[in-house]
């Protein structure tokens, strides 16, 4: 593993660096998903440029995660918290497994999981938030089983194919993260169990 900060069973998460930024430009370019909202092509440069940033803030907005599997250390997505308020204690998280390979294994949840642990029990954070876009079923469906609970939506904020579509808020507070927690562990035994 290379600089790791939070470690997993299968993955685990070093901080981005510009060289990941080639890769990035790639997962963004062969995104299959049409509700992917950057899915247009963007550079490597501006990628680059987006890591070099992040790190000049101090103390920083956004930090983001590069999620790389242990077992070879391929770089295979991002977690990240946005809008970092740091009087109120408050982030938006967001998490993104860029190869189609890749998704639907686990490596996402686990990656997200490490994240939130990161975010109360490193730098104590009292509530984070994520924003789904409605026909972005998969990733509803992954937040509300980390623990989030929906909070409300932004009715109409995108349009998409000639029609306006609404964008779901979901929040978790500490205290319902520590009982989440819990309840991923006891499924990530059960996994382990039945594989191993």
């Amino acid at each position: 593993m290379r600089n790791p900060i939070m470690v997993g069973q299968r993955v685990y998460l070093r901080p981005l660096e510009e060289g990941d930024a080639e890769l990035l430009a790639q997962f963004a370019a062969q995104e299959p998903e049409p509700f992917w909202e950057h899915r247009m092509p963007l550079s490597p440069i501006a990628f680059a440029s987006w890591i070099r940033d992040a790190y000049t803030k101090e103390p920083p907005e956004h930090i983001a995660f590069a999620v790389c599997l242990k077992e070879n250390d391929q770089f295979i997505g991002t977690v990240d918290l946005w809008s970092i308020d740091w009087v109120n204690r408050t982030a938006e998280t967001g998490s993104y497994i860029g190869p189609v390979e890749f998704r639907g294994k686990g490596y996402g949840p686990e990656a997200k999981h490490l994240l939130l642990e990161y975010a109360f029990d490193r730098i104590q954070l009292h509530m984070v938030y994520s924003c789904v876009w409605e026909p972005n079923f998969r990733s509803a469906a992954a937040v509300r089983r980390q623990g989030y609970r929906e909070a409300g939506r932004f009715k109409g904020m995108t349009r998409r194919d000639g029609r306006y579509r609404d964008w779901l808020m979901f929040d978790l507070l500490r205290d319902e993260w520590l009982a989440a927690r819990e309840e991923y562990r006891r499924r990530l035994a059960e996994r382990t169990e039945r594989e191993g």
